[in-house]
């Protein structure tokens, strides 16, 4: 009986050290992880009149950062190799295969551009290469593809939010459309026209306006004879600042709602007359809380600590991008440190998968993952101007979110 004992305690200590060398050896041979390294390619708009998004990608840097400085996942510090797509798709493959194949990238992080998210997605599968990003248009991770997550809201949430934002002020069943001709926009605008007519409104106009534009007057012409009471304005940054200097010169005041191709704070400091904006521009609300406060304080001071000066906005206060980019790399670590000492492609794709109501701090919604849903969050808030001009978080029409803002 003691030699059977002796023996099975042998054969099993032996088996343990099998496996733990197989994942040892596993992790070694898996791209982008090293014993002390885990690399990461952080793909963005950097150049380019699209560089407006790049806080997207220094959020989830600067987070990264941080994990680094606080000793990293199991030992493994993050190592970011930044490429830049400029929102260009010919630009972005371009990156993209830099980063897989010259640079060896563990995972591509980030790369709020959909256009070039769309245009990656084949190279990203064939290569195994997972993606963990902030594109908004839904087909990116839907259907479910192996290794690709959308962290942050899809145009489906972000739609959904904009027009049930709009049609909860008494009254709104006319809705006008303006929007780019790409697939950005419609991911937006197409959920929001779902929307009202699942809820018994009409869109009475649907108009295009392409980035670079600077005069907005035909569109909301068009829109002002029409007699729509809300707009869903699927616009990037420069042209929904266009299109709302224009709504207030033809003496429009009705609910513009802009997607999320848009920083809040810089489209009302932009456009330059707060009664255009006030009571008026509104945008579905990512977070939980108001910029840089309550939970959302520590990573405000995660900003100013880990990114440099030309990384932060010019009066060094980060915006909405900065905080809307942050969760990817949440998400990212939580499912390193789950995945263990000896982490595999496999294995972090499974810890992802195994996220339940997974609370990044950030987010309103928590983050929700399976084999068979790759994308996290839904739920949103909304955020305006109201009538003394303060900023504000609101659950409908007209109803704050309960507590201090």
């Amino acid at each position: 009986m003691l030699i059977r004992n002796i023996l099975t305690k042998a054969v099993c200590a032996a088996l343990f050290s099998l496996v733990t060398t197989m994942g040892a050896s596993a992790a070694g041979n898996t791209q982008g992880i090293t014993p002390t390294t885990i690399r990461i390619g952080m793909l963005g708009p950097y150049s380019g009149p699209d560089s407006v998004f790049d806080p997207l990608d220094y959020g989830p840097t600067a987070y990264l950062r941080y994990i680094n400085a606080t000793g990293g996942v199991h030992g493994r510090k993050f190592d970011i190799v930044f490429a830049d797509s400029a929102c260009n798709e010919t630009q972005g493959i371009a990156a993209a295969k830099k980063l897989i194949y010259q640079d060896k990238v563990f995972m591509v992080m980030a790369q709020p551009c959909s256009g070039v998210s769309l245009a990656i997605k084949p190279m990203l599968l064939r290569s195994g290469v997972p993606w963990m990003g902030l594109a908004a248009d839904p087909h990116i991770a839907l259907p479910t593809s192996p290794g690709i997550f959308a962290v942050g809201y899809t145009g489906n949430a972000s739609g959904h939010a904009m027009a049930a934002f709009a049609m909860s002020k008494p009254g709104v069943k006319k809705v006008a459309l303006v929007e780019h001709s790409n697939d950005w926009a419609h991911g937006y605008c197409n959920a929001a026209t779902a929307y009202v007519k699942s809820h018994g409104g009409t869109v009475v106009a649907n108009t295009t306006l392409e980035p670079g534009a600077t005069d907005a007057t035909a569109q909301v012409l068009r829109i002002k004879a029409s007699g729509a009471q809300a707009v869903m304005a699927c616009l990037y940054q420069p042209a929904l600042i266009v299109f709302l200097r224009a709504m207030h010169q033809y003496g429009m005041h009705i609910p513009v709602m802009g997607a999320l191709g848009a920083d809040f704070d810089q489209v009302v400091h932009d456009v330059g007359t707060i009664d255009a904006v006030k009571g008026i521009f509104f945008q579905p609300y990512q977070f939980q809380a108001p910029i840089g406060q309550g939970p959302l304080a520590r990573f405000h001071d995660i900003f100013l600590k880990y990114l440099t000066k030309s990384e932060l906005p010019a009066n060094g206060v980060p915006t909405n991008f900065y905080y809307f980019g942050v969760p990817v790399a949440i998400v990212t670590v939580k499912a390193f440190d789950l995945a263990g000492p000896n982490p595999t492609r496999q294995s972090w794709i499974a810890a992802v998968e195994s996220l339940k109501h997974f609370q990044t701090g950030v987010f309103a919604d928590t983050e929700t993952f399976s084999v068979t849903n790759h994308v996290g969050v839904q739920r949103m808030n909304d955020v305006g101007l109201n009538a003394s001009g303060k900023e504000t978080i609101y659950k409908s029409w007209g109803t704050p979110i309960a507590g201090p803002q």
